[in-house]
């Protein structure tokens, strides 16, 4: 789905007929009210109870539409590509005549903040290339957990299996990793004694202040293990 809309806009059902009424003339407000009574669409209310809707709930009614008269496919069918797109999960970029339910996740930065993605087993597997054998063993050390609904991983589980997933090409498997979680543990355990007393401090921008110090104190140990591990490579290499 398209990004063209501004981020943190919120619009009347009035305007979001204005805005898709060039591509959807027979657009109407009884026609969006029905894909909220079908769970298509779950838009937010104002105070006064007048409904509220996001850049991306434009951007999935735009979806459905498109669905019902470029595909004719069953809402009972869109309503899955709706789930799952909710979910993180984006569509086919090339169009087909059956667009398949979306089970591609985002593109993101592995440095970037935590998306809202959650993937079943099947999606994680097709979106990293991890074996189910690498993932089962990843699961048993620890290094990745289903969320709490038992059903679903999150995107630290998806950026942790696709490095999971190459570091096997090289014959590394989750059973000689679980040393680095263990140490990545004893790492935060130290990050957290550094912030601890700003964070326990009472001044208004201690909360701010405590997460600035976290990021640079992580970044900085992580700069230090590079460093020391390229350093004892380069003096086991002589």
């Amino acid at each position: 789905m398209s990004s063209l809309l501004k981020r943190g806009d919120l619009y009347t059902i009035g305007e979001v007929i204005n805005q898709i009424r060039s591509e959807f003339e027979d657009i109407s407000i009884s026609k969006i009210r029905f894909l909220e009574a079908e769970g298509l669409l779950v838009p937010a209310r104002s105070k006064s109870g007048y409904r509220k809707f996001s850049n991306t709930d434009v951007e999935k009614i735009r979806y459905i539409l498109r669905m019902q008269r470029d595909h004719y496919l069953p809402l009972k069918v869109i309503k899955e590509h709706i789930e799952a797109i909710n979910r993180g999960l984006i569509p086919e970029n090339q169009p087909a005549d059956k667009p398949k339910v979306p089970n591609s996740v985002i593109e993101f930065n592995p440095t970037s903040k935590k998306a809202n993605i959650r993937v079943t087993k099947e999606e994680l597997i097709t979106n990293t290339g991890i074996s189910e054998f690498d993932l089962l063993e990843a699961q048993q050390h620890g290094l990745i957990t289903l969320l709490a609904d038992k059903r679903h991983y999150d995107d630290f589980a998806i950026r942790t299996a696709r490095v999971i997933s190459s570091l096997s090409e090289f014959g590394l498997h989750p059973r000689h990793l679980k040393l680095m979680k263990s140490g990545s543990e004893r790492e935060v355990s130290l990050i957290k004694q550094v912030v601890a007393p700003m964070a326990a401090s009472r001044r208004p921008d201690a909360q701010e202040q405590a997460e600035s110090m976290t990021r640079e104190v992580s970044s900085l140990t992580n700069q230090l293990h590079a460093i020391l591990v390229s350093n004892q490579l380069d003096k086991e290499s002589l």
